[in-house]
């Protein structure tokens, strides 16, 4: 009796995807596993970059910095320095990624025992200044000098390298041993080392000595050449030695090094996280982005305090080297720029310190994948029998897709499944049965098709019908929050451009709006179109988003921010181009309201756009920056919204073309500052000043705008507004009944 349509199929798919997974997973085929990593590096790709957390900076020797204190290798009293300012600006942990394995002599040994000669037979008064420069000489110590920087620090670890080729070194000191794991957990699986160190470049004495701890830094390199783990763990003389990310990791996490625990071919435990790796103790870097995603500034600027507090303050602080002829590079997953080995390290560190790790198929996922695949291939062979032969293709890539698909989000949320070995056996099922079916099931069908195909048109599919909807002119009412964004005085700044009109289409589209468009679209909001050098946008729509208030907030702080960093740029571009300066300055204006919402326009040509009086409004806002000198303006329905915010009463005011009078507000910033002392102190000072203002209390009022102003330098022309409102109501009293509300002639 034959097998039924389908069953059949699903039967030889089964059969095909099985002879051919279980062979390529038991087998560690060179090839295969280079593709496997590969697509690890893709994984990453589509993924993107991840923001790191704040725990880690990176501080390297660059060309600039050797431009400006000489040639490689440094002066070990720079290191010093570079110790000191470090932990002058409140680094938690300062490792280095250098090794110190011989000492610094400044001068030869013959020429320092001429000196010392010399300055011996100089005595008595003659050339007392000659001999006090051999003296200074003979007494310089850069090694000595580290060594008292790393001691007074107490938190500085320094790197050891292993060598796996030549005979075996002489016997390390003995303090190695103490930078060894004190504790070994049980472990589940049998370790592995297919290397093992025969000698170690340790840091000289002193200075082994003097740190905090020591760690090795050898890279674990994959088939192809890229650095894809770090080792957590190598045998040495008899002890098991852990690399320096995970000795920082221990140290910043305030875990004591003997309560680390070891559990050899399984992962190493650091307070109450679990860090995974496979027998060989190898774990999986997980790349947070590509090359300068970690903080990373310059030696020579952290030498000569460029660096602010704030960057290094509790942080990791590695300190590498990364110039041209250095070898300390290697390729990272994101792009084709090669990765400085400290940074490298730092992301090591950094997904250390959060717990966010790669795990490579840990058990049971082998046996899940073997089932998800046999019930892969069952469903394609089944689904490649039974449907329709102009879609059969779609059949057969579908388990592929899903299974690729799978794997993406497995590896989103840090689960390594193996992508290459299932691909190719669900491809040979998918493949064998699209051969059956095609060379037998079909081959009647096929005939007939043949016959008919001069007399039966195709059947065609219009995909511009299937999506007519979306092109008929209308729009919904919802409630939005409306920005309005433009530049303060354009029209000189055009005239500053007026020989050079592209530098103006430059500044405008690359320079101020395609920044600014991002950091609105980062924040979910919908850019509804470019006037000029204004931008409208709004939140709320296409898409539902609860939090559209906030979301508009968080842009307009955003952007005063980021016009701060396109200004530093214009002015490093005028200093080049021997121009004046002229700064931006922008006002935003933020409303939210019930708006209609859609396609307008003619049948013609028609865009996605709001209309409605909270749009107008939104923009009559914008245009009241500059008369209040702030920044930012927001409506009383957005602050109502948006109440967490940092934000001031401006005024009650009846703006051009509306009748009734609505409060606004600045927005001044986030959260965390309106929960802070000074903010709540300032509120109440600006609070009272606007109650005896309104009351007709002119004394008070001038009052409590002097104590006001002392809170926020950035509000200076807005009390010095009201301070002539108040001078002129003093010369003019307004009537008794009065209500504060200032009627704005001006757009």
């Amino acid at each position: 009796m034959p097998w039924p349509r389908g069953l059949r199929e699903a039967g030889l798919a089964l059969g095909v995807a099985t002879a051919t997974l279980l062979p390529l997973s038991a087998l560690d085929i060179g090839p295969l596993r280079i593709l496997e990593t590969g697509s690890l590096d893709l994984r990453f790709r589509v993924r993107g970059p991840i923001h790191p957390g704040n725990e880690v900076a990176v501080v390297l020797v660059d060309d600039r910095s050797l431009a400006a204190l000489g040639r490689w290798p440094l002066n070990r009293h720079l290191f010093a320095k570079a110790v000191r300012m470090a932990r002058q600006a409140g680094a938690k942990e300062i490792v280095f990624d250098l090794l110190f394995a011989e000492p610094e002599q400044n001068l030869p040994q013959d020429v320092r025992e001429r000196a010392r000669v010399a300055a011996e037979q100089l005595s008595g008064g003659q050339n007392p200044a000659l001999r006090t420069a051999l003296e200074q000489l003979l007494a310089d110590d850069p090694d000595g000098d580290l060594v008292a920087a790393i001691r007074d620090s107490g938190n500085v670890l320094l790197p050891l390298a292993f060598s796996f080729s030549g005979l075996a070194g002489p016997e390390p000191p003995a303090y190695i041993s103490d930078q060894a794991y004190q504790q070994l957990d049980k472990s589940p699986v049998e370790p592995i080392f297919p290397l093992e160190p025969k000698s170690a470049l340790i840091p000289v004495s002193p200075l082994g000595q003097a740190a905090a701890g020591l760690g090795h830094v050898n890279i674990s390199y994959d088939r192809d050449g890229a650095p894809r783990y770090d080792y957590l763990a190598l045998p040495f003389n008899g002890d098991f030695l852990p690399s320096l990310p995970v000795r920082t990791a221990a140290a910043y996490l305030g875990v004591p090094w003997d309560a680390v625990g070891l559990a050899l071919g399984a992962g190493v435990r650091i307070g109450k996280l679990t860090v995974p790796t496979d027998p060989a103790m190898r774990f999986v870097v997980n790349y947070r982005g590509p090359r300068g995603t970690i903080p990373t500034y310059s030696f020579v600027d952290l030498l000569d305090g460029r660096v602010s507090t704030d960057r290094l303050a509790g942080r990791i602080v590695l300190i590498g080297a990364s110039f041209i002829g250095i070898a300390d590079t290697n390729p990272a997953p994101f792009d084709n720029t090669p990765m400085p080995g400290t940074e490298r390290m730092a992301n090591i560190i950094d997904s250390l310190v959060d717990g966010d790790f790669i795990r490579e198929n840990p058990t049971p996922w082998p046996l899940l994948t073997i089932a998800a695949v046999m019930l892969l291939a069952l469903t394609s062979g089944a689904a490649i029998a039974l449907t329709p032969s102009r879609i059969t293709a779609l059949a057969a890539a579908a388990p592929l897709i899903v299974w690729a698909g799978g794997a993406q989000v497995a590896f989103n949320h840090g689960l390594w499944l193996p992508l290459v070995n299932p691909l190719f056996a669900l491809a040979a099922a998918s493949l064998s049965v699209l051969l059956f079916r095609y060379g037998f099931v079909d081959l009647q069908r096929r005939r007939v098709h043949a016959a008919f195909r001069h007399y039966l048109a195709p059947d065609l599919v219009n995909q511009l019908a299937a999506n007519a909807q979306q092109l008929r002119l209308g729009g919904e009412t919802r409630e939005i929050s409306v920005m309005f964004s433009d530049i303060r005085g354009f029209t000189s700044i055009s005239e500053s451009f007026k020989s050079n009109p592209e530098g103006l289409s430059r500044l405008i589209n690359r320079g101020f709006l395609s920044p600014m468009t991002k950091l609105i679209m980062e924040r979910r909001g919908t850019i509804d179109k470019y006037m000029g050098d204004c931008i409208m946008a709004f939140w709320n729509a296409p898409l539902d988003d609860a939090g559209h208030a906030d979301h508009a907030c968080a842009s307009a702080l955003a952007m005063l921010r980021e016009l701060d960093r396109i200004n530093a740029e214009l002015e490093r571009e005028a200093a080049v181009e021997r121009r004046v300066f002229q700064p931006l300055h922008i006002g935003i204006g933020i409303n939210t309201g019930e708006c209609v919402v859609g396609n307008m326009g003619s049948d013609e040509r028609f865009a996605y756009t709001a209309m409605g009086d909270a749009v107008n409004l939104a923009s009559r806002l914008e245009g009241q920056t500059k008369a209040y000198q702030v920044g930012v303006v927001i409506g009383e329905a957005t602050r109502a919204a948006a109440p967490a915010w940092a934000a001031l009463e401006l005024d009650l005011i009846a703006v051009k073309g509306k009748a009734e009078a609505v409060r606004i507000y600045t927005l001044l910033g986030d959260a965390e500052l309106a929960r802070s002392g000074e903010f709540a102190v300032l509120a109440q000072r600006h609070d009272r000043m606007l109650t005896c203002y309104r009351a007709q209390d002119w004394r008070g009022a001038r009052i409590a705008l002097a104590e006001s102003r002392s809170g926020n330098a950035g509000l200076a022309g807005f009390y010095d507004l009201y301070a002539e409102r108040i001078t002129h109501f003093e010369a003019n009293p307004p009537a008794r009944d009065w209500s504060g509300v200032f009627v704005s002639e001006t757009k």
